[in-house]
């Protein structure tokens, strides 16, 4: 009698365990499921590998636009308020709506019948490949100044919150939205003079322009330490006697060469290409702001925050080299109202799965 009451009971442990173990896996099946996406757009879900990849750049764009350099201030940038609201929730958002344009036209394109061919398929494997180039070229800089040393895989993942692999099964996706933008935009009409009144109206938006050197730092370039007053006024009648030999008609390519203490001087002869975009860094504002400032031919001494500069405008574009560029941001603005009107049809309205949202952290 013992014997089969113990094993009625080895009986019942047994179906106990099996049960655990089936509600165990259940659960992570489950778990698995509920945090594969974080909203649907039509019926399309939008996952959490492409949530967590729009994110990353959102993040990355806005600390860009707040000019944060060291971990301390852009932790103190996370933790504030952007436009009165949390800067956590504000990029949360901003994600989910690039995300929920993403998916409008990638449901789009394939409505469309839009597929990617071979040569698709190589423009997504070169820029996996330059990506990862250029992680490990800052992995290269960054060693021994105290910075986390990490391979391009592993910074992609501390970045993106994906692996790359996961990328390029969205990069796929992203080739093909780009294919379905370029259809919409032949069919955008841009007119001569709405291109014209663009260039003229935004001249300093467009153009690029050049300028050829010649640096006489005011720092030690080994330790960025600042010279003395007098020491830099040494520096300053250096420069000044460079400016004079190049306005009394020395060939400047020569002189940059002989006198620059640039130490890329041999590659780029003193040459520099400036854009407006470059205004934003604090090491050549000054020299972007005295550029674009000026005409051709022009000459003088610009002070940054490193050197004395002697310059010279070697060239600016003018309408006709830049004229693709203008159309372009055109066509650009132009498809982009388009998309907004598609993110208001109510067929497109996005349901959030907040409990997948809610676990993903900034």
């Amino acid at each position: 009698m013992r014997k089969k009451i113990d094993g009625k009971k080895k009986a019942v442990i047994a179906v106990i365990a099996l049960l655990v173990v089936a509600l165990t896996v259940g659960g992570v099946v489950w778990y698995s499921y509920a945090t594969s996406y974080v909203a649907t757009v039509a019926g399309e879900k939008i996952t959490s590998n492409e949530y967590k990849y729009f994110l990353g750049s959102v993040k990355i764009q806005m600390e860009n636009d707040a000019k944060l350099e060291d971990e301390a201030s852009k932790k103190a940038f996370w933790d504030s308020k952007v436009e009165g609201v949390d800067a956590r929730e504000l990029a949360k958002q901003r994600a989910l709506d690039s995300c929920k344009e993403f998916k409008i036209q990638l449901l789009k394109a394939k409505e469309r019948g839009l597929f990617l061919n071979d040569k698709d398929m190589q423009e997504i494997e070169n820029s996996i490949t330059t990506l990862l180039s250029q992680m490990e070229q800052f992995n290269q800089a960054a060693k021994n100044t105290g910075v986390k040393i990490m391979s391009a895989e592993e910074m992609f993942k501390d970045t993106y919150g994906i692996t790359i692999g996961q990328y390029k099964e969205i990069l796929k996706d992203l080739r093909l939205v780009f294919k379905f933008v370029e259809d919409e935009q032949k069919k955008i009409t841009v007119t001569d003079e709405e291109l014209e009144n663009r260039y003229k109206e935004n001249k300093d938006i467009f153009d690029k322009l050049t300028i050829r050197q010649i640096i006489f730092y005011t720092i030690n370039p080994m330790t960025d330490v600042s010279l003395s007053e007098e020491d830099k006024k040494k520096v300053y009648d250096k420069a000044k006697a460079a400016l004079e030999r190049v306005n009394k008609g020395e060939d400047m390519e020569a002189l940059a060469l002989e006198l620059s203490e640039d130490s890329g001087v041999e590659g780029n002869k003193g040459l520099l290409d400036i854009n407006y975009t470059k205004a934003g860094d604090p090491a050549l504002v000054n020299l972007v702001k005295w550029a674009f400032g000026h005409k051709v031919g022009d000459t003088d001494i610009v002070e940054t925050n490193y050197a004395y500069h002697v310059v010279k405008l070697e060239k600016r574009t003018e309408y006709k080299d830049v004229v693709q560029n203008v159309k372009n941001a055109i066509l650009s603005e132009k498809y982009n109202y388009i998309l907004k009107d598609w993110t208001e049809e109510s067929q497109y309205d996005l349901k959030e799965n907040e409990f997948a949202l809610k676990r993903i952290k900034i």
